[in-house]
């Protein structure tokens, strides 16, 4: 079955460009394995941009008053669903069926698709990722989709799990960790003093989490989150899971500076640290 649907996002009343470039973009909704940073494995799910699965969500990105043409397939064997978060959007695909949905993002911003369906344990199982909607082609923009994973409930696929007994023995960004993370450049902050920068964050995990930046203040810019506004200025930011926020960085000195989890079991991957959600960015003079 192929169904369509339009949908106006982020504004109600504006003029859509003749000359508006269209963006297209395949999902595929693909099963697979996940490996940690430890080797680890355990059941996965996630969207990517082809039938061939990948343990990291397809970032979909355009430009503001872009027309994005998103067609989700399901590529597994029982049904899935596709949400925007903060929409009316919901759709259900059967196994090997796809939908497709138009959008007209009329400013920046960061934006959570998901798997809807029993939520959350698709979910958790790894379906949901992020639209990222730029204000221009030359913004220098990294984009970061938090997860953590607690190996037994992807084992039992998510079935007759007690959320009030998750600990999780792992956490990424992106499906990495510390120090795989140091290698992904749309994770690791590598400019110059003065730069401009875009960090797109979306936290897909069901754990709160809190993002430290040392040596800098940055301002959101976007925020559909439950503790964060628009032009806060902070070194902190706090995510419930389906928390969204762009924040801009505008370096002011050269050096290296980490970025953790305030939550300092965040930062390891299966009692080892600091094997989770870490990095180091290196700011150049």
């Amino acid at each position: 079955m192929h169904k369509r649907a339009l949908i106006f996002l982020f504004s109600f009343v504006f003029f859509i460009s003749l000359n508006a470039t269209k963006v297209f973009q395949n999902l595929f909704i693909n099963r697979g394995i996940l490996t940690t940073v430890k080797n680890t494995t355990f059941p996965f799910l996630a969207f990517n941009s082809t039938s061939s699965y990948t343990q990291v969500n397809t970032v979909v990105s355009c430009l503001k008053n872009d027309t994005l043409i998103i067609n989700v397939t399901n590529n597994d064997t029982t049904l899935h669903g596709f949400k925007i978060k903060s929409t009316s959007l919901a759709f259900t695909i059967n196994p090997s069926a796809n939908i497709t949905c138009t959008l007209y993002p009329t400013q920046r911003g960061v934006f959570v698709y998901y798997d809807h369906l029993a939520y959350p344990r698709n979910t958790y199982m790894g379906l949901a990722g992020m639209i990222a909607v730029k204000d221009k082609a030359s913004d220098k923009v990294y984009f970061w989709n938090l997860k953590e994973h607690l190996t037994g409930y992807n084992q039992q696929l998510g079935y007759a799990v007690n959320w009030n007994n998750y600990y999780p023995d792992y956490f990424t960004i992106n499906g990495k960790s510390f120090s795989q993370l140091q290698l992904d450049p749309t994770v690791k902050i590598s400019n110059q003093v003065n730069d401009t920068i875009y960090i797109y964050v979306t936290n897909t995990g069901q754990s709160m989490h809190s993002l430290h930046f040392h040596g800098f203040h940055l301002t959101s810019v976007y925020a559909d989150a439950k503790l964060i506004k628009n032009n806060w200025i902070k070194d902190t930011w706090g995510l419930f899971s389906m928390d969204a926020v762009v924040l801009r960085l505008v370096p002011d000195k050269k050096g290296q500076y980490s970025v953790h989890d305030h939550n300092l079991v965040a930062i390891t991957g299966g009692n080892t640290h600091p094997n989770g959600m870490f990095t180091i960015m290196q700011i150049n003079p």
